[in-house]
């Protein structure tokens, strides 16, 4: 392919853009995502901002038999057919309000953010960090995916424990795998 991103037929999704990304850019990103999950073999994984359910797709298609929570808040989004359906295909759930998270504390081998945090407003990122933080299991990972023009969030996350064990970016999106203490 001339692409460096898989054809979205293969994949049967109609074009549709998510903030901005397109849905090749999200298949992308989703098997970026799956690397690192691979590579960490989680049991259990909660989404954070699923959106069209594309990231969570892709895991559930990679690793069938991995334990994964989507989270995103109801918004019109949610009500075109299209999502409805990727989303039919995952354990997803639509909530009001994310924070705070409706999961108990410390249950989480790794949580991923795929493009949300950039969308919470600066003076409320502490705040969720912490709610992360608090799901996630001791020695557990955070997978912060992002655009490149926000990476300094990366520091909310770093000022209430996680500790950063490796960062890359790939076509304007950041990716940084961030690491739960064992006393947290």
């Amino acid at each position: 392919m001339s692409s460096i991103f898989d054809s979205i037929h293969s994949w049967n999704f109609k074009p549709y853009r998510r903030m901005g990304v397109t849905i090749d850019e999200e298949i992308f990103y989703a098997k970026m995502l799956s690397k690192y999950v691979e590579s960490l073999s989680p049991s259990k994984i909660l989404e954070i901002g699923c959106g069209n359910g594309i990231f969570s797709l892709t895991l559930k298609k990679t690793f069938p038999k991995l334990d994964l929570l989507s989270l995103d808040l109801w918004n019109d989004e949610m009500r075109i057919p299209e999502v409805k359906g990727y989303l039919s295909e995952v354990d997803s759930n639509m909530v009001q309000n994310l924070f705070p998270l409706p999961t108990r504390d410390s249950y989480f081998d790794v949580v991923y953010a795929p493009l949300y945090f950039y969308n919470l407003p600066r003076s409320r990122r502490d705040e969720a960090a912490s709610e992360v933080v608090r799901v996630i299991k001791p020695g557990g990972y955070l997978i912060l995916i992002d655009l490149e023009i926000v990476r300094n969030m990366r520091n909310s996350f770093q000022k209430v424990g996680l500790i950063e064990k490796d960062y890359h970016v790939a076509q304007g999106v950041f990716f940084s795998l961030l690491q739960k203490g064992e006393k947290y």
